[in-house]
């Protein structure tokens, strides 16, 4: 895992935790100081094929943490 993925993987943890619900991509993209939402999805990809995040589509916040 690459340090932002971690970083974003950590947040999305720290949120949840806090917040009992998944983050928005523009929360994310403005933690993760990008200026694109194809870059939060780009990087959620990564972890999803990684094995650290679950995805379900059509579904808003539709996060799950893994590991």
């Amino acid at each position: 895992m690459t340090p932002k993925q971690l970083k974003l993987f950590k947040f999305l943890k720290g949120y949840k935790h806090t917040y009992e619900i998944m983050p928005t991509f523009n929360d994310m993209k403005k933690y993760m100081q990008v200026k694109s939402l194809s870059t939060v999805h780009q990087m959620l990809g990564y972890l999803e094929l990684k094995g650290y995040i679950k995805r379900y589509p059509a579904m808003a916040r539709a996060i799950e943490t893994l590991k």
